[in-house]
């Protein structure tokens, strides 16, 4: 086992070769595809990439609490086309920007945040992101990273990302002064969700672990951190980065903060488009992370869980409807390249997704997965509606399944040529 090794991306030997297995399915003999980080030690990695696991390995990765790891798998070519070692390794970077704000944050200098590299890092990720929109979606996250907040705010910010190159047309339509290029920049909305919790770094201790302890966002202290890291960018990054991080605690039904005095004398939130749209996709991210990575340390719940979660009570009501579809798009509940059941009592590896339905994936059955073969039947559940999901990351999944009302329901283009029908129908009336 190779411990505190400090190395860079490496691109795996024969890129297709990538299987995602759940710890508890590994078994001695499976090969890396991708390095595994040291959860405890930052930058560093615990097994370099072609480490063939062993036992004490398999044991040592359990003991610190690893999820999953990727192995090589053969005759997978068409997952290829999801991972893209290039987008890992500025994900990485991006890791490594905010730990390093984030440490001189903690050390209350913060004359010395260098704000131009912020978004130097996250334009070199929006590049690759573009150049390769089939791996633009959330397939590989820092899971294992033992700093919670760390953890969170790297993941916030890929995932606000990718759900603001999916909103064009909406972010034309929410953004009306500023030309459609201009509009659909979402450079600053990566800097803001990069640093959208670094006011916690400027709350009394007592209150941080309060609130890990509770999850109790009612708590007045707490909520002061939206302010406070207000305070710690205005002036030094972009306007609208900084309202990010003043207001990605807004809720669309007014219910969030920071609360100011309304007309009606009323005291609330911002109330849907009254909130920047900026705000709201990084307050979908948050809530999404926080579901998916529960606060009392109760363990990973599953994506599709967490999916689901946010479509019922209080969350649909938190949520602008448009930042949910936005997610769909970009986190899919079963990742192509991750290991599923059937309720066939199959096994099987995700090929494909859509965001449409994205519950019924298509999937390639491995008949044994210590064999390494990789043949097996190919199914897409959008069509196999006899069978579906039971078993993902580990855990049953079988109540988790969502399923769209209509063909429609979540498909983001639909509402972005809609948003452009409805302008152009307003220019002819005009």
């Amino acid at each position: 086992m190779t411990e505190g090794t400090s190395v860079p991306w490496q691109r795996p030997i024969t890129e297709s070769l990538m299987l995602r297995v759940p710890i508890h399915q590994v078994r001695p003999g499976m090969i890396l595809a991708i390095p595994v980080a040291h959860p405890k030690s930052r930058g560093q990695v615990l097994l370099k990439q072609t480490f063939e696991i062993d036992k004490n390995a398999l044991r040592r990765l359990k003991q610190l609490g690893v999820r999953d790891i990727w192995i090589q798998y053969p005759n997978l070519d068409f997952i290829n086309t999801y991972i893209n070692p290039h987008i890992f390794d500025c994900q990485a970077r991006v890791h490594g920007q905010i730990a390093i704000a984030f440490d001189i944050a903690a050390t209350g200098n913060c004359a010395k945040l260098d704000y131009a590299e912020y978004k130097d890092t996250i334009r070199s990720l929006l590049d690759k992101l573009i150049d390769d929109p089939k791996a633009a979606i959330f397939v590989q996250e820092m899971a294992s990273i033992d700093d919670a907040l760390l953890r969170h705010s790297s993941t916030v910010c890929i995932l606000s990302l990718l759900m603001g190159l999916k909103m064009g047309g909406y972010l034309v339509k929410q953004r009306k002064r500023l030309s459609p290029d201009k509009a659909t920049d979402v450079v600053n909305l990566g800097v803001g969700a990069m640093l959208h919790d670094i006011g916690t770094l400027a709350l009394d201790p007592e209150v941080v672990e309060r609130w890990h302890e509770t999850g109790d966002e009612e708590d007045p202290e707490y909520r002061k951190h939206v302010v406070k890291g207000y305070e710690l960018v205005r002036g030094k990054v972009d306007p609208t980065a900084a309202v990010t991080v003043l207001h990605h605690h807004q809720r669309y039904d007014g219910t969030g903060y920071p609360q100011r005095r309304r007309y009606d004398g009323t005291l609330g939130g911002l109330i849907g488009d009254k909130i920047h749209v900026f705000p709201r996709i990084v307050s979908a991210a948050n809530i999404f992370d926080r579901l998916h990575h529960p606060l009392d340390g109760s363990g990973c719940v599953p994506t599709v869980r967490a999916l689901k979660m946010l479509q019922h009570e209080p969350y649909r009501d938190w949520l602008d409807p448009m930042t949910f579809k936005a997610l769909l798009a970009v986190v899919p509940p079963y990742p192509p390249g991750s290991l599923v059941k059937l309720s066939s009592g199959e096994l099987a590896v995700v090929t494909d997704f859509t965001s449409a339905n994205p519950c019924r994936p298509s999937v390639r059955t491995i008949k044994d997965l210590a064999a390494f073969d990789g043949e097996g039947d190919d199914y897409d559940l959008k069509l196999r509606t006899d069978i579906e999901v039971v078993e993902s990351e580990g855990e049953d999944v079988s109540e988790d399944n969502f399923y769209p009302d209509h063909p429609f329901e979540w498909d983001i283009h639909a509402d972005e040529n809609r948003v452009w029908e409805d302008e152009n129908e307003q220019d002819r009336a005009a």
